[in-house]
């Protein structure tokens, strides 16, 4: 399946800009009443008692073997009321479990008749900044504002990898909203359902419906480590969901494929390894951003270590696939983004001696990132040599205001009033430079005899847990918390080759410690002998695939590849 150029442009979009879409299959059911969240609490798997006031999160119902029944989120808008967002094709059933396990509760449960506009893309809230004068801060987050009186609920979700945000409101505002968006300076571009389907696969994120459905226990999904907390109190499914996670892990679980060649595994494919089932294939879509075609599909746990190349048949044709973690891709931050933008700019300069398009792309560099002061510095020096020396001033006052500690926003005001014959101006900036460059110097010095001092209590504390935990193994050498323990504060103070013997000596005894293979691969890092630390990595993280260990795992797997790159 090929993608057109014009879906190809649109995914690319909203990886480097900001992309829209109206969230049709998506909808808002409010909850109000003075139990709203106590009532919530004993339905759901996440912990939504402690939601403050513009906070939300993930969360699931499962019936009482754990079966999936919905998932979405909530978000807390008033002391006694909720926004609930969920997937339209799972409203009626959300609803109908929530009202048939409210008795006397004072909670009611409304399904709201709202337009929900996706904006996402690293330039989203630059866009929504120039629209409203704030913006969420953390995922699931909401916001309520007014624009022309109309009230707009802006939540902060990723649908696609990208930082991202959904605006609901109601539906009379919709095209006026609209209007407002496609009038900013640099408008997001409309996303088709084609490039959505991409994004979303590439984000890793599945739907219910699709990639998972009521006879998925909720871990085989991925969602417990978003959805669930394993701290709260009672609720249906509890403890099924507890009891995998303390023994291990389900038998499949949802993991990411990349797949040789153009065609598409079929949907709902059995792949087999043999004679052997090993996985169910779920979306799949030819990748933009790898140039590959990518499954989401549910594999056995003895085959769920990532990067293993394996000769498959699904539904009885061959396939060669590899298997990955998700996301398949991992977005940049806004500060990424902003960097990315600065090398541009300065090799467009360097290539082309091009000014305007070069300050064009630093302009957006520091409205995705206003701490950047090396763009601050680059776009100052362009606007200079474009003789706007009023515009470099401004500009270099703003990063003073930003950081007024910033030397070099002190030494190119000197530089930019001196060429405007300000010479007295220049000499303040420049006083002002040698000053802050004075007390910088003097206060490194002070953090160096603090962080000495510090590292001597440091390292005195550490000597007396050394001290214990050798005794605690002179009456059980195998004991796995002194010898984790042991292992870890060797790692931490440089005694490398000491480290080894008890960090072994836990894996030999507990091969699923997945934390102890991390720790044994540092160390062997720490010792530069990369063979053995990249096989430490690929038996920890078979462990970690089989117990279901999502940290460590995939932390072993970056510095693995780390590595392997060098």
């Amino acid at each position: 399946m090929q993608l057109t150029p014009e879906t190809q442009e649109e995914i690319n979009q909203v990886r480097s800009h900001c992309g829209y879409f109206l969230l049709e299959d998506g909808c808002l059911i409010s909850a109000k009443g003075k139990d709203t969240l106590s009532f919530l609490q004993t339905q759901t798997t996440n912990d939504v008692l402690p939601l403050q006031v513009g906070q939300g999160q993930n969360n699931a119902i499962t019936d009482r073997q754990a079966r999936l029944i919905a998932n979405f989120s909530i978000h807390r808008i008033e002391e006694h009321s909720a926004l609930i967002l969920v997937d339209t094709s799972q409203k009626e059933v959300l609803l109908n479990h929530l009202e048939s396990f409210r008795f006397r509760e004072d909670v009611q449960f409304t399904a709201l008749n709202h337009d929900l506009l996706a904006l996402q893309g690293p330039r989203s809230p630059i866009i929504l900044e120039k629209i409203f004068s704030k913006q969420n801060q953390k995922p699931n987050d909401i916001v309520q504002l007014s624009l022309d009186k109309n009230r707009v609920d802006i939540i902060m979700k990723s649908l696609t990898g990208e930082e991202g945000y959904i605006l609901c409101f109601q539906n009379e505002f919709k095209d006026a909203l609209m209007q407002k968006f496609l009038e900013t300076e640099t408008p997001p571009i409309k996303v088709s359902t084609a490039a959505r389907e991409v994004l979303r696969i590439e984000a890793g994120l599945p739907i219910f419906g699709k990639d998972m459905d009521g006879k998925n226990i909720l871990p085989e999904t991925g969602l417990e480590h978003t959805s669930v907390s394993y701290n709260k109190g009672c609720y249906i499914g509890q403890e099924v969901i507890a009891r995998i996670k303390t023994y291990g892990a389900p038998n499949f679980a949802l993991m990411g494929l990349t797949v040789e060649g153009s065609d598409l595994p079929p949907f709902n494919g059995t792949l087999q390894l043999g004679e052997k089932k090993i996985g169910t294939i779920k979306s799949s879509v030819r990748s933009v951003t790898l140039n590959k075609v990518i499954s989401l599909a549910y594999i056995h746990k003895d085959h769920r270590s990532p990067d293993i190349d394996l000769e498959v048949t699904i539904d009885d044709k061959p396939f060669k696939v590899k298997t990955c973690l998700l996301p398949f891709y991992q977005a940049q931050t806004r500060k990424d983004h902003s960097k990315k933008l600065l090398t541009q700019a300065l090799q467009i300069y360097k290539e082309q001696d091009d000014l305007d398009h070069p300050i064009s792309l630093l302009r957006e560099s520091i409205e995705l990132d206003a701490k950047n002061a090396e763009a601050y510095e680059a776009l100052g020096v362009f606007l200079s040599r474009q003789d706007k020396l009023d515009e470099a001033i401004s500009l270099m006052k703003r990063l003073v205001e930003i950081n007024p500690q910033e030397i070099m926003a002190h030494t190119n005001l000197s530089v930019y009033y001196m060429k405007q014959g300000r010479i007295e101006d220049a000499e303040h900036e420049k006083a002002e430079a040698t000053a802050i460059q004075f007390e910088q110097a003097i206060e490194k010095n002070m953090a160096k005899k603090l962080q000495k001092k510090e590292a001597e209590q440091k390292k005195k504390e550490m000597e007396e847990r050394i001290g214990m935990f050798k005794q605690v193994l002179e009456i059980d050498p195998k004991d796995q918390v002194a010898n984790f323990g042991l292992g870890s504060i060797y790692l931490e103070t440089g005694r490398y080759q000491e480290g080894l013997e008890p960090l072994q000596t836990v894996i030999e005894a507990y091969q699923d410690y997945s934390a102890a293979y991390l720790l044994l691969g540092k160390t062997w890092e720490k010792l530069s002998n990369k063979e053995a630390a990249i096989e430490t990595y690929k038996k920890g993280i078979a462990a970690a695939s089989k117990k279901g260990d999502l940290m460590p795992l995939k932390d072993m797997q970056n510095r693995m590849n780390q590595i392997l790159r060098r």
